[in-house]
């Protein structure tokens, strides 16, 4: 069970793990193949379905590293049909 908001990008394939040397260190944050230099606080805090094309993303979404999408942890009127 959850205790509290989730990130989408905890649930997607391209995120960089903490453990790894490069992100551990990375001065920006979590970043991951679309946002390489940082994940901004509006994709990360999921203030935007990043299933959807977000400014900055160099043409990566939202896939799945196995897990469902957390559509349960966004604000109501974030997600679009």
């Amino acid at each position: 069970m959850t205790t509290g908001p989730m990130s989408q990008c905890a649930t997607c394939v391209h995120l960089r793990s903490p453990f790894d040397v490069p992100a551990a260190t990375h001065p920006d944050g979590p970043f991951c193949a679309a946002f390489p230099t940082g994940i901004g606080d509006r994709v990360f805090r999921n203030g935007a379905d990043h299933r959807q094309p977000v400014d900055g993303d160099h043409g990566v979404r939202w896939e799945s590293n196995g897990q469902e999408f957390p559509d349960w942890a966004f604000a109501p009127g974030v997600l679009t049909a």
